[in-house]
């Protein structure tokens, strides 16, 4: 990424920014900016800035602020505003994640598949886990360990059809069938990164460092390792096709016997 666009990065993690601040940053026009900015990183100045000012709001929220302090703090300029953005940003109300979660209903249901074992569970706006394993009680406990404050049982004969739905993505690659929604619990950060490697074609790769050059943070390398780690849905959200900068299959939270399976199914050569 050049210095310009470094620099325009940096203007944009201010808390009032806008498009037009950044592309000052860089010396390019605006229109120039605009195109720059979107074919190198691979997403709009705007859905940047946006990004930004939700990273912020989610961690004020997680440092304890009310959501009063936290709305006008992280930039947005009233309550109505950030209304709409949080809830589809933060996977959850900004109250919810306020409480950590906590009062969040999520179903959620066991089934073999290609990959051994799976959990899937959904909350009401969405899938918001597919974690395959060998063994139920880790897989559940797995499930408590990352929504610790959410009110988890199991699924009714109604979840059926979802989990029929989740057993065919991973076992047939088959595309996400529309009427799948997902609600991707996590901070700001992560779901940027999650948005992100679900732009990753199957048979494609990439690197940890162009992942993170991809959502305008290219130190930041390390923290999108950790946000991949923390993914909860596997195979849908793709993680297995991040690789080192050497070409090495690098980590992978469900093992790497699995993750050479995955990519080895979408014809991608591996070590």
């Amino acid at each position: 990424m050049t210095q310009r666009l470094e620099r325009a990065c940096r203007a944009g993690l201010e808390t009032d920014a806008s498009v037009a601040d950044m592309a000052q940053a860089s010396g390019w026009s605006l229109g120039y900016f605009q195109r720059r900015f979107r074919q190198t990183l691979g997403i709009s100045p705007g859905d940047f800035l946006r990004s930004g000012r939700l990273q912020r709001f989610a961690d004020l929220l997680d440092q304890g602020h009310s959501v009063t302090h936290a709305i006008y703090a992280a930039g947005y300029g009233s309550s109505s505003r950030s209304h709409q953005a949080t809830t589809e940003g933060l996977g959850m109300t900004a109250s919810e994640r306020r409480r950590g979660g906590q009062g969040v209903r999520v179903d959620y249901a066991l089934s073999d598949c290609s990959l051994g074992r799976v959990l899937v569970a959904s909350t009401e706006r969405g899938l918001c886990a597919i974690l395959p394993g060998s063994s139920d009680a880790e897989l559940i406990e797995d499930l408590h360990r990352r929504l610790p404050r959410a009110a988890i049982q199991k699924a009714g004969s109604a979840f059926q059809t979802t989990l029929e739905h989740v057993i065919g993505l991973l076992d047939q690659s088959l595309p996400v069938p529309p009427q799948l929604d997902f609600d991707l619990i996590g901070t700001a950060f992560q779901r940027r990164v999650w948005q992100a490697l679900q732009q990753i074609p199957s048979g494609r790769t990439m690197t940890y460092a162009e992942l993170a050059a991809t959502i305008g943070r290219p130190k930041a390398h390390r923290a999108v390792a950790s946000a991949c780690g923390a993914n909860p849905l596997a195979v849908v959200v793709p993680c297995h096709r991040i690789v080192r900068g050497d070409g090495g299959l690098g980590g992978y939270h469900w093992g790497l016997p699995m993750k050479k399976k995955l990519l080895r199914r979408e014809a991608v050569k591996v070590r």
